[in-house]
């Protein structure tokens, strides 16, 4: 009695993909290569640095109330620009945490300005000049990114 041969997995190399499969990954190889190449000749490339966007910006200080609020402030005259009472404005809290966290780390105190930047766009970034930490507020939701926005004088920011 004959039996038919088992397949061999040493000879799994004599299977091939087939051809098709093979030139559609070849040409979307080909066509990224080509679309990145035309892109950086035609000068498209995608902008680097956020700052080059920003449309207006405010230097700012924040600290912390004796009640457990937090303060705002601008950098130039002192002024109070907003006041979150005890227990409110958790986002902004957050966000100021986490770059004081950092300034702390490395030996900065809270007197020099944060940056909050509003781009062309209406995106909001906070900036730590003096780390170079930034966060993209937008990325938080609308109402976290808005808490920081209504910082801005209604007649700047068109509000």
């Amino acid at each position: 009695m004959t039996h038919a041969p088992l397949p061999n997995p040493a000879h799994a190399h004599d299977l091939h993909p087939p051809r098709g499969l093979l030139m559609a990954v070849g040409a979307l190889v080909l066509f990224t290569l080509i679309g990145v190449g035309a892109t950086r000749l035609a000068g498209l490339e995608r902008a680097t640095d956020w700052r080059a966007l920003s449309a207006e910006n405010l230097s700012l200080t924040f600290e912390d109330a004796a009640d457990g609020g937090v303060i705002v402030r601008t950098a130039e005259t002192g002024a109070v620009v907003r006041e979150w009472p005890p227990e409110t404005g958790g986002f902004v809290r957050t966000a100021m945490r986490a770059l004081a966290l950092e300034r702390r780390q490395m030996g900065i105190g809270p007197a020099p300005a944060f940056t909050l930047h509003r781009t062309e766009s209406g995106k909001l970034i906070l900036e730590d000049p003096e780390t170079g930490k930034w966060v993209s507020l937008d990325a938080f939701g609308g109402p976290n990114a808005g808490e920081f926005g209504a910082l801005f004088p209604a007649s700047e920011s068109g509000s």
